[in-house]
């Protein structure tokens, strides 16, 4: 015999079918960092660079990473070694996920002569290319 319980719905107040987000300002938040579409393997790969070079690049980015994208572009070239740089200017092969109306990269500088470069989109750093020699300075 099952007992009658008087349970009460509750209804929550003001829905309705849709919610409509606020659009978020992405320069607040910190950023993450993607090496999707870097070539495995290839000449400008992480894998090629040397224990002392990953560890300088690891080190950027958790450094990077405590910081929100507003604090990063506001900062000069020389505190996070950030710059962007055109897309002609550079002598490596980049991969074929930049379409044409990428005009230039944000680069970091990891180590004296090392730099990492890539695309911001939202809150992801896509990392294309590391190494040396990048680009025409």
């Amino acid at each position: 015999m099952t007992k009658n319980l008087n349970l009460i719905k509750i209804k929550p107040k003001n829905t309705s079918r849709f919610d409509i987000k606020e659009p978020q300002n992405f320069d607040n938040l910190r950023p993450i960092f993607s090496f999707r579409h870097m070539d495995f393997g290839g000449k400008n790969c992480l894998s090629h660079c040397d224990k002392l070079s990953k560890a300088s690049m690891i080190k950027k980015l958790l450094q990077l990473s405590q910081l929100t994208w507003s604090q990063i572009l506001s900062s000069s070239k020389k505190s996070y070694g950030k710059e962007n740089i055109p897309r002609k200017q550079f002598k490596v092969s980049l991969p074929r996920v930049l379409t044409p109306d990428v005009q230039s990269l944000m680069v970091f500088r990891f180590s004296k002569s090392e730099r990492m470069a890539g695309i911001r989109q939202n809150d992801i750093y896509d990392i294309l290319v590391v190494g040396a020699d990048l680009y025409e300075h």
